[in-house]
């Protein structure tokens, strides 16, 4: 595409240099730059792209892309924008045809259970014979094949490159997590969603976002920016949790946009005559077309709400029961989403990405319906990222659960004893006794903790403390296969740890 045609695409545009030039792709990485690209220069927290220019250029770059001043002639035409990253994703989209304008676009937000959510639609959409891709924090699949994803929503180059991938691939309903990053820088530019899904609000990336009300602030973008797909006969919908009080905001921002779920009365989509124990969980779908009955072997009464999700994408997409409850049995689990981990059922380790003071507590407050037996759970806090959530999870873990073993997540650069000192403040102010690890047996009095800083060694104690009909969860890792340490990524899997420690113990 000719610059000066790519530049009336994008908004408020200003190009100094030859308006003839070619341009074959937009790269933002000047390492991956080929002949014919256009370099977008992105100023980011840590780095500004600026610098890379030269290496671009020289590299083949035949435009730049930039939102601030370049005072050195490069050789090449510059087009200067408001937003480097919102025109990068948006000029890839034109030059790759604007794929997901082509697709069904359903996109999911909220703070906890979009990878859940994201897997029961794909379910759903299979079900009833359609032909689903996915993006989310787990990987990025369709047409059968799967690769790990670097983010929850792709760059936005990155992301219009898979969407162009899927729909060469025969994928006509895209299914999306969308992160309140992408949202506020952007990334989803060059995107029309038929669907947006909100799931729940509550504190999560205030490093970023500063506070709840700013975070609020991206999320919203999905449903007042983005949500003006044209491929559903009534026009584009909102599947949106009212019983959290951010959902109810939307809604009364959309009006009849919006398709509502929840637990209470007034919502649209509700679940009644729920069952909830080891083997799964079950539950009367009430629905404006009718009710039908789903079971599912997913474990935790807090996956209700990613059903209703679920359950109301299927009814806005038009599909009928049937299809949307075999779907919803079908899918038998969610890597690092209450993962059980083990055979013997008499001792039941569950893996979770729970990494929030609100979904530590949904999930040690779904996991302690489950049985009478004790409850243990391993977990830590991330480092460079919101602190003032460490002595929440801290508070959480030990108001909810018989022994929290507080150990190490993600470090990264921070002191890990540094973290898991904020994160006892919680504890301690529950009143909760701090016992020695090396003293701990399986006899242990409920209402306490211990801090054993090794990841690895703190999931062996819990598995070597379980007895028979006790739950262990080793919460804030989820699927992820590494540790940070620093700025290393060693391998460590949270489930291949837990099978190890089982099969030590002779409980696997």
């Amino acid at each position: 595409m000719k610059l000066k045609e790519l530049i009336s695409r994008l908004e408020s545009a200003d190009l100094a240099g030859d308006p003839e030039t070619e341009v074959f792709s937009v790269v933002y990485d000047s390492r991956a730059v080929a002949p014919g690209a256009l370099f977008a220069a992105v100023r980011g927290r840590a780095d500004d792209g600026r610098r890379f220019i030269p290496q671009a250029v020289a590299a083949g770059a035949a435009a730049v892309l930039v939102d601030a001043p370049v005072t050195v002639d490069f050789g090449v035409p510059v087009v200067s924008v408001p937003n480097v990253r919102r025109a990068m994703a948006l000029a890839s989209a034109e030059l790759l045809g604007r794929p997901a304008e082509q697709m069904t676009m359903i996109g999911i937000t909220g703070t906890n259970g979009k990878t859940t959510t994201a897997f029961l639609i794909e379910a759903i959409l299979h079900q009833a014979g359609l032909s689903a891709g996915v993006l989310g924090t787990v990987n990025i699949r369709f047409a059968g094949q799967a690769e790990p994803a670097a983010m929850t929503t792709p760059e936005g180059p990155d992301l219009q490159l898979i969407l162009r991938e899927m729909l060469e691939a025969g994928v006509n309903h895209v299914v999306m997590e969308v992160s309140s990053h992408a949202l506020d820088q952007s990334r989803i530019a060059g995107c029309r969603y038929d669907l947006a899904v909100f799931t729940n609000l509550s504190q999560d990336h205030l490093d970023y976002h500063h506070d709840l009300s700013t975070y609020f602030e991206a999320k919203k973008r999905l449903f007042t920016q983005y949500l003006h797909g044209q491929r559903l006969a009534g026009g584009p919908k909102a599947v949106i949790n009212v019983d959290d009080p951010w959902g109810r905001e939307l809604v009364s921002l959309l009006g009849a946009k919006a398709l509502t779920f929840g637990l209470e009365e007034k919502a649209d989509l509700r679940a009644v005559d729920v069952r909830a124990d080891r083997t799964g969980l079950s539950a009367r779908l009430v629905t404006p077309s009718g009710n039908f009955q789903v079971n599912s072997r997913l474990l935790g009464g807090l996956n209700l709400y990613n059903f209703l999700a679920a359950a109301g994408v299927g009814l806005a997409l038009g599909l009928d029961h049937d299809s949307i409850a075999a779907g919803l049995a079908g899918l038998t689990g969610v890597p690092g989403r209450l993962e059980r981990v083990g055979t013997k059922d008499e001792y039941l380790v569950l893996v979770d990405y729970a990494h929030t003071e609100d979904a530590l507590t949904r999930v040690l407050e779904a996991v302690r319906a489950l049985g009478p037996g004790r409850l243990l759970v391993v977990f830590g806090c991330g480092g460079d990222r919101d602190r003032t959530k460490r002595p929440l999870m801290g508070r959480a873990a030990g108001s909810l659960a018989d022994l929290a073993i507080v150990t190490s997540d993600n470090p990264r650069t921070e002191d890990p004893l540094s973290i898991i000192a904020q994160v006892e403040e919680g504890l301690a102010g529950r009143g909760l006794t701090k016992l020695d690890p090396a003293r701990l047996n399986g006899r242990f009095a409920p209402g306490a903790y211990t801090v054993i800083p090794d990841r690895r060694s703190a999931i062996r104690l819990g598995v070597r403390l379980l007895q028979p009909g006790d739950i262990l969860l080793l919460a804030g890792k989820g699927h992820e296969d590494y540790q940070i340490l620093g700025r290393a990524k060693i391998h460590f899997d949270d489930r291949e740890e837990a099978r190890a420690a089982l099969a030590a113990e002779d409980k696997f």
